[in-house]
């Protein structure tokens, strides 16, 4: 049974006995963390033991200071005696404690440590010389060990070879590691410290006390490196360089017979070896040209001059001159002759002779004339001295050669992009004399874009476009005002393409090509009389509903046509100003044939006067009927306000709102011409039943829309069971009058 079970019985045990407290047990723990051994009154337990003494009785805890698990390499280091109070105050492996109640168990904590086996070296008979000695943690060992650290501590190693070896790292498996090393001590340890016989190679030049570069690192000779046997090390030489007088020498041979820079072989063997790098005296050699600063190219390597090398005498080598190059400033120029008579391209021979003089020769250049064509926009095709020059393009010439440029009128990528020409930058005449040096010359274009238009229906109303334009094009950054009188029996309902919206006229920026297309819709047959109705279109319901949007038909209502979407509306649109018992009416849209306004929300239901008082004219007066309720849907819209149409239909289980007016009064009222606010929500005071294609329906929520004025909502669930073959029919009834009815359309299923 485990430790812990016991030790729970034995408390129960003790709690049910119901001594008396001078005989009361008591009950205690003892255990050693890590579960090693350990002694309670002499006797030896693994782990933890329970015990029942009497009170006030005296006992002994012992503990090896050091327990060893040979098996796993792994040993436990006793650290300190703990009771159920705290730490005992005794830091012994032994102590004598007196049983209490209060004190329920002891502990003996211990510290687990792994071994680090170090093996490289093993001396028979010491003394002997080690390869080198190893540091962990800053202890330094020369022989094969043991060294024991605490479990998750950080070991640091380290390592120095002595004289005849070096140390190449550290070996823990089949990983190698670098010579100084850090790693957390997780489990037991074997490291094998690399240590690999040297060879002494001393590294030489001639003259002595000149530089020389070993694995890449700079030393000065003579000097003796120690190299492991069989390993390959590389050795490159500083040249030119200058003594230690000044002198200045240039490499010329290794003694092994590497190149200036090769890889040295360390081979096997107790004596030391030396290899020696041979220096001869320099031959300074300066490369020039006229003008300064031209590339030149030595021995197949191009670079800017002047050029200064240094040679050693006997040396060959190939100089060459470009026949024809340009300086960093873009001037072109053309080879005339060396200095001394060679040709552009030439072999140099170094002589002893020149060993104090030096080698100077200079590269002599003509000017030369280079005309960079370009274009905006880059890309046309331009013609200079009557050929082809796709812009950008570059015209090398003699200095005084005549130059002719011409540039085409204009240029049409497309059927709406037109490329104007508007003259040459950089050249003041298309014909001239091409003078030396970089000229920049740039045809010049100017982008206009065609503004086309159209109407739905095609070709009826009169467009007003200002600026004109005889061929619908305008420059690019023109802002155009466009504007449409709507044909008779037509009314202008707003804009498509790239302009939105339905303000008439509005501006577009010709910023590129444009299309722009008027809606209109027919106008309704004007009544004999005015006449006022639903906003939404014709309903059951011959009146209209307080605080509803309502229309108002006839003809020569107002003489321009004009719409709002202040907040608050207007009381005055076009000139026209509407009353009613004393209200003055907030108005969204005002023509010559309708005015839409919001009937004020305090009329009681009954028959009143609407009065139109035009800018200019006589007032007229329309009979109308109020009623409470007098529902007219609009339109039906996704949850993220798109409508919903054949293109867009609605899905079954999709959140549908649905947009009216004439819904009745709120809880509370909003007020008259003002934007409905988000927060409070105003619910409808009436209830409200919904049908669709037949089914009654809850809406989840029915009251005025927020943001707009006048106008209700209805969210709701689409049914998931509708047929779907055909548009469902969506009608609201409130307070006994109905709505008319609108046609929603369904997304089949399996549709995407």
């Amino acid at each position: 049974m485990p430790v812990a079970a016991l030790w729970a019985i034995a408390l129960a045990v003790a709690s049910a006995a119901g001594v008396s407290a001078q005989d009361q047990e008591v009950v205690t723990r003892v255990s050693a963390s890590q579960s090693v051994f350990f002694q309670v009154d002499g006797q030896s337990f693994h782990g933890g033991a329970v015990f029942s003494w009497p009170t006030g009785s005296k006992h002994t805890l012992d503990i090896l200071p050091v327990q060893y698990d040979p098996l796993s390499q792994t040993r436990y280091t006793f650290s300190h005696w703990y009771a159920s109070a705290g730490a005992l105050a005794s830091s012994g492996h032994l102590v004598t404690i007196t049983a209490d109640p209060g004190i329920g168990w002891y502990n003996a904590e211990v510290v687990t440590e792994y071994a680090i086996t170090l093996s490289f070296f093993r001396c028979p008979d010491p003394p002997c010389a080690s390869p080198g000695t190893v540091w962990v943690d800053q202890a330094a060992f020369q022989q094969d060990t043991e060294v024991w650290a605490d479990a998750g501590s950080t070991v640091t190693l380290d390592a120095a070879p002595n004289t005849g070896y070096v140390f190449e790292g550290w070996a823990e498996g089949a990983t190698m590691l670098p010579p100084i090393y850090s790693f957390t001590l997780n489990a037991p340890t074997i490291l094998y410290p690399r240590f690999s016989t040297a060879r002494a190679v001393q590294l030489l030049t001639s003259p002595p006390g000149l530089q020389i570069l070993a694995d890449r690192a700079p030393v000065t000779a003579p000097v003796t490196l120690e190299w492991a046997w069989n390993t390959g090390h590389s050795l490159n030489v500083v040249s030119p360089q200058r003594d230690n007088h000044g002198r200045l020498w240039v490499f010329q041979s290794w003694s092994d017979g590497g190149a200036a820079s090769h890889d040295f072989q360390v081979e096997p063997g107790p004596s030391a070896t030396a290899v020696t790098a041979v220096f001869v005296p320099a031959v300074q050699v300066t490369l020039l040209t006229e003008p300064p600063r031209l590339p030149l190219m030595v021995d197949g390597v191009t670079g800017a001059s002047p050029r200064n090398l240094y040679w050693a005498p006997g040396d060959v080598h190939t100089v060459a001159a470009l026949d024809q190059q340009t300086d960093a400033a873009g001037n072109p120029w053309s080879f005339r002759s060396w200095s001394n008579g060679g040709a552009s391209t030439q072999q140099l021979t170094v002589s002893d002779a020149d060993a104090g003089a030096g080698i100077r020769l200079t590269a002599t250049y003509d000017p030369m004339s280079r005309i960079h064509v370009d274009s905006t926009p880059s890309g046309l095709l331009l013609s200079v001295n009557n050929s082809d020059c796709r812009a950008p393009c570059d015209v090398v010439s003699a200095v005084g050669a005549t130059v002719s440029l011409s540039a085409p009128a204009s240029f049409s990528p497309t059927d709406a992009v037109r490329l104007d020409f508007q003259g040459w930058d950089g050249a003041t005449q298309t014909t001239f004399s091409a003078a030396a040096g970089l000229k920049n010359i740039t045809a010049r274009y100017a982008t206009s874009y065609r503004l086309t238009l159209t109407t739905d229906p095609a070709n009826v109303g009169t467009w007003h476009v200002s600026p004109a334009s005889n061929d619908n094009f305008y420059p690019s950054g023109t802002a155009v005002s466009v504007g449409l009188e709507a044909a008779s029996g037509l009314q202008f309902r707003g804009w498509d393409g790239d302009l939105k919206g339905t303000t008439d006229p509005a501006t577009l920026l010709m910023d590129g090509p444009r299309a722009v297309r008027a809606l209109l819709d027919a106008l309704p047959a004007l009544p004999p009389v005015p006449t006022v109705q639903n906003a939404a279109g014709s309903t059951p319901a011959a009146a209209v509903a307080a605080g509803s949007i309502a229309s108002l038909f006839g003809s020569n209502l107002a003489g321009s046509t004009e719409s709002s979407d202040a907040n608050p509306l207007p009381q005055t649109l076009g000139g026209v100003t509407l009353q009613c018992s004393g209200h003055l009416i907030p108005l969204l849209f005002v023509s010559p044939q309708q005015i839409n306004f919001q009937v004020p929300s305090d009329l009681p239901p009954g028959s009143y006067e609407l009065e139109v008082h035009p800018e200019n004219g006589s007032i007229t007066r329309v009979p109308f009927e109020v009623s409470r309720d007098a529902p007219g849907l609009f339109a039906a819209a996704h949850a993220g306000g798109s409508p919903v149409t054949a293109d867009a239909p609605a899905a079954a289980g999709e959140t549908i709102t649905l947009y009216g007016t004439g819904f009745g009064s709120y809880q509370p009222m909003p007020a008259d011409g003002f934007a409905v606010p988000d927060s409070p929500v105003f619910p409808l005071a009436d209830a409200l039943q919904l049908t669709i294609a037949g089914q009654k329906v809850v809406p989840a929520f029915a009251g005025a829309a927020p943001g707009l004025i006048g106008v209700a909502v209805v969210q709701f669930q689409m049914p998931e069971d509708l047929d779907t073959s055909s548009p469902a029919l969506i009608m609201v009834s409130i307070g006994g009058s109905q709505s008319n009815t609108v046609s929603l359309p369904l997304k089949t299923m399996g549709a995407e």
